[in-house]
């Protein structure tokens, strides 16, 4: 790539290029062509004008974030602090870009790409872009193809941009049209593992004259595919900064207005204007901002515009030939398949007609989303601006600004709360924030006193100033929120009245139960896996028996598993079991079959904020703001609910905060030093580790952080609030169950059943930090035990049944083979056996139906033939069902059903093995083959995990090996994301390294059955 890149420099082969040579080097030739004694001084021959030496690195990883051979010596150069023979800054005259090449097989995806990137920077470089990095696994192509395109336009802006103190913005409303920058006799140098190139920039090009479009004549386009809410929250954040920005009258924005809606809304809010010429040398802007689920699934709410860009139909359209785009993919690096739905959609506008702005971004959630998606919301409205209004194709002009913030600081909008009900003032409340950052005074809050105790400041220490720069960007996702009247609420009412007296027949209808139209479904039962003692959910139970929902008898019945279940650091092995608790529960379904299932699916279940939370806001609201929670509030112009409902349901008041959620709360505070410290907090330069000591570690919440900076409860209106929160996402638990075995629950209603882990843990004990070391409980699975307590201390007699909301997230890769000749081996650690209880119990139950065919066909073909007729909805089974037992039934008589290998790991044998009788009996009845077990934390004996007993034990290892190599077994691996996918991968690799005599062909082997199906992974982080 390097070379490449070179030769199209030196060869005259990229016309627009300003750089007129190229020298190419590996990295290790750094000391031998003195490379940094060269970058110690502005270039000698260069314009006065641009002072910067320009370096392009190509690198790629090795083994687990090695450096390659021939660029060891440079990275372990940059890891250590500059030499006394350089300066403290030796790249401060540089401008640079990175492209990192790597696998996501690896653990460390594209590690001595990034850790250079890093280095530079640190060392004093000007970053041109950020790091690009290519994955080997999915395809370098769609990284490096736009990088190449983009990377030295951006080094000759960024050469440009440095000598000018970063470039004033214009402020007048007038845009001229410039020509490309003056020589810059400079060098560029493109390194990697073999390549180095140095550069200089070619004669100034002609003026041009063209005119470029000031404002877009159609909206800008911003549209998500989301299933957890992650995408949904950036592309509402990116909308409504923009939106913000728009109101204000000094504001130059090309985009007129902006359209944010979800993928699957295309064809009702968007084509028909993709489709329209906008005026010459113009495009629409599109911006699209989309998760992957599962192993490359697209997400609910855009599967159906994935598949509208894949059919070959949609290619001879071009509907996207008038139209700039920037996609932001959203993935996790614990599944194979990286960013897979936002990568193919980047491709797909591509090759339909869509010119890209910049390359698409990857963020993953395995390592934290924001080292992504921070700078690519910062800058990607600008970029698609240059695009649209042409600037980009008229070689040397400029594009208007498309994001430049009125103010310094992005601050949030003016809090204008209409307070019309007849319980509170007429009078409209507002509140403006001064963009500058207030000057110090001593407070006397927790917040403030343990950010100076962590950062070890004096008494007359001041808590460091940050720079705007380094603030998150993003604003408000809420555009209005408006307290509504009697008399305005009824005529709502009255408008939406017909509406809401319609019916719909789920059955005939082809309704769908979606996370915003979820199913009501009530509890049948639950019970312990764990060998946990129930006497606290006897306890329990006396409490929430009559009203299993009453926010007080939640909270005295969590306080009593509290104090039954006492938790402590160290190696106390029954404080451990204490923190060890999993339920398995039992849910209703609609008897009209509009909530169906598969082995291997996942149930989402939608669950509100804490009472504690809850009651928390409340007060504050109606304390500091007059309002109270039975008043109605319309939220974006939707229906009309209550405070109550609002804060209770709406918004996330129980995750850990992110630093843009700091960040708007540091407007809200009164204090000067909280206002100071919380910006800290949300700095990406100088806070990194302080978020980390201070909020990730500790697990604070907004709740925690409005008591420790108690100033913000003065200012934070109702609308600050819900515009500074993001909605409470839905938690996925894999179903445990078939429905084939248990179609019929108690009391004849159709059910599934799930199991979980109980969130209970400690966080870490630090002496700075008094509010450390606190007991956090996971916002649903606490619920849920709450709830449950009556039929945790198996009940007699009757009670009110809990009810929670639910919808299905169906999977298209995590499922039985349709052969059932097929091997399996099973690997599932703690609650990733869930998913194969299922499993078992739908292959216990198909074979027990293929034998009462079996016996329905030897009944007709007797001498008696009359008056015996077999109907399939007698055992239980869905048309589907049904028909594949029909059609398999001759091919079963032939062939035995496959063998099933299963491996399952815990801490201790006699308290989490979970399913422990159910696993036993499969054994016995023959439908599992063998059953190989390791516990983590058994007395006196060494840690074991399963990947230490696959390749440890020579039984195990040479059991897969004949599953895998000689009989085509498909493996599914299922659990916690934290190293076990990738350690039980490793483990395979190695088993299969020894019979294929290199690990080179064990990987190339484990892809294949990747690819193949044969290989499936369900992991979560």
């Amino acid at each position: 790539i390097a070379k490449d890149l070179g030769e199209s420099i030196n060869e005259k082969k990229i016309s627009s290029c300003a750089f007129t040579s190229a020298t190419v080097l590996e990295l290790d030739q750094f000391k031998r062509k003195k490379l940094f004694e060269s970058w110690s001084s502005p270039p000698e021959d260069g314009d006065s004008k641009y002072t910067k030496h320009a370096l392009v690195v190509v690198c790629s990883t090795t083994g687990n974030g090695d450096a390659p051979e021939n660029a060891g010596r440079f990275v372990r150069f940059v890891k250590r602090k500059p030499p006394t023979t350089l300066s403290d800054a030796p790249m401060e005259h540089v401008a640079y870009s990175v492209l990192a090449l790597g696998d996501t097989n690896y653990d460390k995806f594209c590690e001595s790409g990034q850790l250079i990137d890093k280095k530079l920077k640190e060392w004093g470089g000007t970053r041109a872009m950020p790091v690009a990095c290519a994955d080997e696994a999915t395809g370098l192509e769609a990284t490096v193809e736009p990088w190449v395109e983009e990377v030295l336009g951006k080094l000759e802006a960024t050469c440009a941009a440095s000598a000018g103190g970063g470039g004033e913005e214009k402020k007048d409303d007038t845009v001229d049209a410039t020509t490309l920058p003056e020589q810059l006799d400079q060098k560029l140098v493109v390194t990697e593992e073999t390549a180095s190139t140095s550069v200089q920039l070619s004669s100034p090009a002609p003026a041009v004259t063209q005119e470029i479009a000031k404002e877009s004549t159609t909206s800008l386009y911003v549209l998500y595919g989301s299933a957890t809410g992650n995408a949904e929250h950036i592309a509402k954040d990116v909308a409504a900064t923009y939106e913000l920005y728009l109101k204000n009258p000094s504001f130059i924005g090309y985009f007129p207005s902006v359209v944010c809606c979800e993928l699957n809304d295309y064809k009702k809010k968007c084509l028909s204007q993709w489709e329209t010429e906008p005026p010459s040398n113009t495009k629409h802007g599109v911006i699209i901002v989309c998760s992957t689920t599962g192993n490359a699934d697209a997400p609910e709410n855009s599967d159906r515009f994935v598949r509208w860009l894949k059919r070959k139909t949609t290619d001879s359209t071009q509907p996207f030939k008038h139209c700039a785009y920037a996609v932001l993919a959203l993935g996790d690096t614990n599944y194979d398949v990286f960013c897979a739905t936002g990568k193919v959609i980047d491709k797909r506008l591509k090759e339909l007609g869509g010119t890209r702005c910049c390359p698409v971004a990857l963020a993953d959630e395995a390592t934290g989303l924001e080292e992504t998606v921070d700078p690519w919301t910062g800058s990607v409205i600008q970029k698609l601006a240059a695009e649209c209004n042409g600037s980009t194709r008229i070689q040397g002009s400029v594009a208007p600004p498309a994001v430049a913030a009125p103010v310094a600081v992005a601050a949030p909008p003016k809090t204008i709360v209409k307070e019309t009900s007849s319980s509170s003032s007429s009078e409209e409340k507002k509140m403006e924030f001064d963009e500058t950052v207030p000057a110090v005074s001593q407070s006397s809050s927790v917040g403030v006193a343990t950010i100076r105790n962590l950062l070890s400041l004096l008494p007359k220490d001041a808590i460091p100033a940050v720079d705007n720069k380094s603030l998150p960007s993003m604003v408000s996702s809420l555009s209005s929120c408006e307290l509504v009247n009697d008399e305005e609420l009824q005529g709502r009412e009255r408008g939406n009245s017909v509406a809401d007296n319609m019916t719909v027949s789920s059955g005939s209808s082809g309704f769908h139960y979606t996370l915003n139209k979820p199913y009501e479904s009530t509890v049948l039962s639950a019970r312990y896996l764990t060998k946990t003692n129930v006497e606290c959910a006897k306890k329990a139970s006396e409490l929430v028996l009559d009203s299993s929902t009453s926010d007080e008898k939640v909270v005295e019945a969590k306080n009593l598993y509290n104090n039954h279940f006492p938790l402590v650091f160290g190696d106390d092995i029954e404080c451990n079991k204490n923190g060890k608790r999993v339920i398995e529960m039992t849910l209703s379904l609609p008897d009209d079959f509009t909530l169906e299932y598969q082995p291997g699916d996942s149930v989402g279940l939608i669950v509100p904020n804490t009472p504690e939370a809850t009651i928390f806001i409340l007060s504050m609201l109606e304390k500091n703001h007059g309002v109270l929670p039975s008043q109605k509030i319309s939220v974006d112009s939707n229906h009309p609910i209550t405070v109550e409902e609002a804060i209770r349901t709406t918004i996330d008041l129980c995750s850990p905060m992110k630093k843009k959620r700091l960040f708007m709360l540091s407007q809200f505070a009164a204090d000067p030093e909280e206002a100071l410290a919380l910006r800290l907090l949300s700095s990406n330069e100088k806070g990194n580790d302080l978020f980390q000591r201070y909020v990730e570690d500790q697990n604070r919440t907004v709740i925690d952080i409005l008591k420790e900076f108690p100033s913000c409860q003065q200012l934070i209106t109702l609308e600050g609030l819900l515009g500074c929160l993001p909605a409470i996402p839905p938690r996925y638990y894999s179903v445990c169950s078939s429905p084939l075995a248990d179609r019929q629950a108690e009391n004849g209603s159709y059910h599934l059943k799930v199991a979980f882990s109980v969130v209970d843990f400690l966080t870490p004990s630090v002496a700075e930090d008094l509010n450390s070391g606190k007991r956090v409980g996971g916002l649903a699975t606490r619920y849920l035990e709450c709830i449950c307590s009556p039929f945790l201390n198996n009940p007699s007699g009757s009670f009110k049944v809990p009810t929670v909301q639910i919808f299905p997230k169906p999977t298209h890769e995590f499922r039985l083979p349709t052969n059932m000749s097929t091997p399996l081996i099973l690997i599932g650690p703690g609650t990733g056996i869930a998913p194969f209880i299922g499993f078992l119990s739908h292959r216990q139950a198909q074979i027990s139906s293929l034998e009462s065919f079996e016996a329905a066909e030897t009944a007709s073909e007797g001498t008696w033939r009359g008056g015996y007729e077999l109907d399939p909805e007698e055992l239980h089974i869905s048309k589907g069902d049904s028909t594949g037992l029909n059609l398999a039934l001759d091919y079963v008589r032939k062939q035995k059903t496959g063998e099933i290998d299963l491996y399952f790991g815990c801490r201790y044998s006699d308290h989490d093995y979970l399913y422990e009788d159910e696993l036993e009996a499969f054994k016995s009845t023959g439908i599992l083959s063998n059953l190989y077990t390791a516990f983590s934390r058994e007395n006196g004996k060494e840690k074991m995990y399963v990947q230490n007993i696959m390749q440890d034990k020579p039984e195990c290892k040479q059991r897969l090996t004949e599953m895998i190599l000689n009989k085509d077994a498909s493996v599914y691996v299922c659990g916690d994301g934290n190293a076990m996918g990738k350690d039980v991968q490793e483990a395979i690799v190695n088993v299969l390294a020894d019979k294929l005599e290199s690990k080179q062909s064990a990987l190339a082997y484990l892809d294949q059955m990747k690819t193949s199906g044969r290989f499936v992974l369900d992991i979560w982080s």
